[in-house]
């Protein structure tokens, strides 16, 4: 009996396409996380996103664009900011 090892690629994912995004991690209480990501979308299009992540599961919180990485990484740092004030009251 012989094993067909070939492997398989998906030829309509275009991997030089691929932009890195920006990761910040802030833990808070029980074991969860906020996570911003930020990542080109296209020329002058900056996306960010902020969710949470626990150990069962994680929930998008809020997203959105903005024109340059910096007012990219200011709106997502602020929402951030607004989940820890919030979970303090």
């Amino acid at each position: 009996m012989t094993v067909d090892v070939t492997p398989l690629t998906a030829p309509e994912l275009n991997l030089p396409e691929w932009s890195a995004a920006e990761i910040l991690d802030m833990p808070v209480a029980d074991e969860e996380v906020l996570r911003a990501v930020i990542y080109r979308a296209g020329a002058g299009e900056w996306r960010w996103s902020v969710s949470s992540l626990g150990s069962e599961r994680g929930e998008l919180i809020s997203a959105g664009t903005a024109r340059s990485a910096a007012a990219a990484r200011t709106t997502a740092t602020s929402e951030i900011a607004k989940c820890i004030e919030s979970a303090l009251d």
